[in-house]
C-alpha cells in the first residue's frame, strides 16, 4: 500500500487523487472530483498502467475549465444552499431561523446585508460569510454545525464561531494551496482573457444564483491573466481501460451529474452508481452501506455493476438519510 499523497480540498474545487496500491506494474487510482479529471487524463494516456479505478464526483471533460470550474456550478448551488434552507425550516425548532424557505432566506439576505454593512466580529464580512456557509451546498454532513453557527450568530451574536469556522474551513493563510491549484486548473486548458466576457457570463448566472456565483467567479479570475500558458486539454478516450467504477449523487453541484454520465460514455467498461437525491461531493467512503459494499467488491476482486445499454447508471443507491440537528 502507498502513502497517500493528496493535495487539500478547497471548498470550491476539491483536488484529490490518490494512488493506493501497485500490482504487477499496475496502479490503482481512487479519485475524486478535480482529482478524477487527473485520473481521466493519466487513464488516457496510459491505459495499460490501471489496474482499478474509482472515480467519485466526476469532471465533466467537455467543460474544462472556464465552464466546469465556474458557471456549470453556480445554479446548481445555489439549488443545494436553498435545500439546506428546507432543512433549517423543517427544523425550526432547533434553529428558529423561519419555518419556510422563504423565511430562511431572507433571513439569509438581511444577515448577508448586515456583515456587508458591519463585518460580524470586526473580519466576517459578505465574502467571508459566502466562504464558510457555502460548504452546505456540497455537504449535507455540514448541515448541522452551519445551521447551528448561522442560528448563533442570528440569536446571540456569536462572531467567534463564524471566524474559527472561516479559519477551519477556508484553511485561512494556505496561499500555496490555492496557488497549486490555479497552477494546475489555469494551464489544464486556456481560459478567455476578456474580461467582458467574464463579467456578461457571470451577471446572467448571478441573475439566477445570487449567492454562489460571483464568488466563484473571482476564485478563479487568476486564470484570466495567469502567467504559464495554457496547454491543449487531452481529448479523453478510456476505450482502452480495462474498468473503472464511477459515482455521482445526482444532486451534486460541485461536478454536476451530466459529467459522470459522459466519463461512463468514454470508459465503454465502466460501471456507474448513482445516488438519486445526494447533494454532497466527494463523499466515498462515508455511511452509505450500498456505495460503499460495491466499492470494497470491486477494489478486492474487480467486480462491478451490470453495464447496460444507454446514456444512464447502471446501479442507484438510495441517499444517506439527512442530518438531524446538532445537540
Amino acid at each position: 500500500m502507498q502513502s497517500r499523497t493528496c493535495i487539500p480540498a478547497r471548498s470550491g474545487l476539491p483536488v484529490r487523487a490518490c494512488p493506493f496500491g501497485r500490482s504487477a506494474g499496475k496502479l490503482s487510482i481512487y479519485a475524486h472530483s478535480y482529482g478524477t479529471y487527473v485520473a481521466q487524463v493519466y487513464a488516457t494516456l496510459h491505459p495499460h498502467r490501471i489496474r482499478r479505478m474509482v472515480l467519485d464526483s466526476n469532471v465533466d471533460p467537455r467543460q474544462v475549465w472556464y465552464d466546469a470550474a465556474d458557471f456549470d456550478q453556480d445554479v446548481p448551488l445555489e439549488g443545494n444552499l436553498l435545500l439546506w434552507f428546507d432543512w433549517l425550516a423543517a427544523h425550526d425548532d432547533a434553529y428558529h431561523l423561519g419555518a419556510t424557505r422563504e423565511a430562511v432566506r431572507q433571513e439569509w439576505d438581511k444577515q448577508v446585508a448586515a456583515v456587508s454593512a458591519a463585518p460580524a466580529g470586526g473580519v466576517i464580512g459578505p465574502d467571508e460569510w459566502a466562504d464558510v456557509f457555502l460548504v452546505a451546498p456540497y455537504f449535507q454532513a455540514s448541515w448541522p454545525l452551519l445551521g447551528t453557527a448561522f442560528a448563533g450568530w442570528v440569536h446571540n451574536g456569536d462572531s467567534v464561531t463564524l471566524k474559527a469556522l472561516f479559519d477551519q474551513l477556508m484553511q485561512y493563510g494556505s496561499d500555496n494551496t490555492y496557488a497549486a491549484l490555479l497552477a494546475e486548473v489555469c494551464t489544464d486548458a486556456p481560459w478567455p482573457s476578456d474580461w467582458p466576457r467574464w463579467k456578461a457570463d457571470t451577471e446572467a448566472a448571478a441573475a439566477l444564483a445570487p449567492s454562489t456565483t460571483w464568488g466563484n467567479t473571482w476564485f478563479n479570475a487568476p486564470c484570466r491573466t495567469w502567467g504559464a500558458k495554457a496547454g491543449a486539454p487531452v481529448d479523453i478516450d478510456g476505450s482502452k481501460v480495462a474498468g473503472a467504477l464511477l459515482i455521482g449523487e445526482t444532486p451534486d453541484a460541485a461536478t454536476p451529474f451530466e459529467g459522470s454520465l459522459e466519463v461512463r460514455a468514454r470508459f465503454p467498461r465502466s460501471a456507474l452508481i448513482a445516488v438519486p437525491g445526494g447533494t454532497s461531493n466527494s463523499a466515498t467512503p462515508g455511511s452509505n452501506t450500498c456505495v460503499d459494499a460495491r466499492i470494497a467488491a470491486y477494489l478486492t476482486t474487480g467486480a462491478l455493476p451490470i453495464r447496460t445499454p444507454g446514456r444512464h447508471a447502471d446501479l442507484e443507491c438510495a441517499a444517506s438519510p439527512l442530518p438531524t440537528p446538532a445537540g
